[in-house]
């Protein structure tokens, strides 16, 4: 039992003045037990009392056949995803279909020994200016075109200067996984000899660690930015600790409070912005030099960048269909009316899908954020409309399909009960005038509240003074002579 200081200040005093236990205890109105206790000062006023170790119960039979058993479930622990790992139930109940006898109780206590006796331990690292970059993939929300969506980050660093930069896709596929890499190494102005994972997909087919087998496709990039890879085994986040801090660094500078944007270019100017705020005026504490001199130095140390830079777009073959699309994830695409029934290659970026035909890029669409949005670029179509008038009223290309503003509004505000056929004709006159010349038209028509195709041709031909549209109309003028003579008749 601990006693106050001044109490135990007291009593040392008392003793060390010559006074008897008895007497300090009647003085201090204290018992003669706690006197005898503090007065020669061998007990410490705080002291607790010291409890025996418990002694964990050996093991029962076959002893060292159980530790060995539970040492190896342990070790393979560390190569299992957390969510996965054994648990000292587990081990128990593996241990009794084995044949043990033991006790669960017994399992748990001797499992707990075994971790304390082999805690997880790291070396701390040290990276060379230019040697290595650290990668991984990260989740933020911004309100994009004021809707909550959640974007991908491509987070990197470079571990000798703490440089960062981040990319931000819709997804975490390949082409964004590749065009990550090749927008982090324009932007940090070189390329690192190696490049840290953890055991991303995209980069390993399978295995982990030294076991990683590559992907086809990442050692492309590999190749053309010549750099080497290593990955991490599995739950060793202090082999690549500088990016774990990165991602929770660029959620904290660029996406705190959450931005709002219009679209995916704007969120990158924005995250672009933050990254090199960041490195111009952030400093690593202990460190005795700023982000901004080591990143500095750090670039001269980086290998020079290939000439061309590396097509990551994924190419998927593909047939185009008789309504004119391709299909990809979902969602079709249109292509012009004269590669129907035609093989094409599609490239898949992570923003846009590219349509080549034998070498040749014959349409580009933005990719689509949402399967089963269908992108029909309404140029495509013209040719078949005007074969298929029937079709005008309901045809999707029409209703919703990718065209300027300005026709979407002639849709919107003309008046007329063909309006899909005067659409369908003004969009046809794109083929004889300049693209910004019929939108300039077709604005000024839709200014006047009662757009038509004739009011559109009328405004290309004052645009265009050597190009009639409007048709020449001839005035017959009657004679008048004999109502003259009437007239005249009537004055006589």
């Amino acid at each position: 039992m601990a006693i106050e200081l001044s109490l135990y200040k007291q009593i040392r005093r008392l003793y060390n003045e010559g006074h008897s236990q008895r007497h300090i205890a009647r003085i201090l109105n204290c018992s003669r037990k706690i006197v005898k206790k503090y007065c020669q000062g061998e007990i410490l006023h705080d002291a607790k009392k010291s409890t025996p170790l418990k002694v964990t119960p050996p093991l029962p039979q076959a002893r060292g056949a159980i530790e060995k058993e539970l040492i190896t479930m342990l070790d393979e622990n560390k190569t299992l995803p957390r969510k996965q790992q054994r648990t000292a139930k587990t081990m128990w109940q593996e241990l009794t279909k084995k044949g043990f006898i033991v006790g669960e109780s017994t399992i748990r206590r001797h499992v707990r020994i075994l971790v304390q006796k082999h805690p997880e331990a790291f070396v701390p690292l040290y990276f060379e200016p230019g040697e290595a970059m650290q990668v991984d993939w990260g989740d933020a929300k911004a309100w994009m075109d004021s809707v909550n969506t959640g974007v991908s980050l491509f987070v990197t660093i470079l571990p000798y200067s703490y440089g960062l930069y981040t990319s931000v896709f819709p997804d975490k596929t390949n082409p964004s996984f590749f065009t990550g890499h090749v927008k982090a190494f324009e932007f940090f102005g070189g390329v690192p000899k190696r490049c840290i994972y953890d055991n991303l997909r995209s980069a390993v087919a399978k295995g982990s660690g030294t076991t990683a087998v590559k992907q086809e496709e990442f050692k492309n990039l590999e190749a053309h930015y010549s750099f080497d890879s290593d990955f991490c085994n599995v739950a060793a986040g202090w082999e690549k600790g500088g990016i774990e801090n990165a991602v929770a660094i660029i959620r904290r500078i660029a996406f705190t409070p959450m931005p709002c944007v219009k679209n995916f270019a704007e969120l990158q100017q924005h995250v672009d912005a933050c990254c090199v705020k960041y490195i111009e005026t952030h400093k690593i504490r202990y460190r005795s030099a700023s982000i901004k001199s080591m990143f500095t130095e750090e670039r001269q140390c980086l290998n020079p960048l290939p000439i061309t830079p590396l097509d990551t777009a994924k190419s998927i073959p593909a047939l185009v269909c008789h309504d004119l699309t391709v299909l990809l994830e979902g969602t079709r695409y249109s292509v012009p009316f004269d590669y129907v029934g035609e093989r094409v290659t599609l490239k898949v970026s992570p923003f846009t899908v590219s349509i080549w035909h034998r070498g040749k890029e014959i349409c580009t669409h933005n990719k689509t954020l949402i399967k089963g949005d269908h992108q029909y670029i309404t140029d495509h179509y013209l040719e078949l409309l005007s074969r298929k008038p029937r079709a005008l009223m309901n045809a999707a290309p029409l209703k919703k399909g990718v065209m300027p503003e300005e026709l979407k509004r002639f849709l919107k505000v003309c008046r007329a009960k063909d309006k899909e056929e005067q659409l369908l004709q003004i969009m046809l006159l794109g083929r004889t005038v300049g693209t910004d010349e019929l939108l300039w038209a077709v604005d000024k028509a839709n200014l006047t509240g009662s757009p038509t195709h004739q009011l559109v041709c009328y405004y290309l031909g004052v645009a265009t003074a050597a190009t009639e549209v409007l048709p020449c109309i001839t005035v017959e003028h009657a004679d008048l002579s004999e109502y003259d003579g009437l007239m005249g008749g009537d004055k006589a």
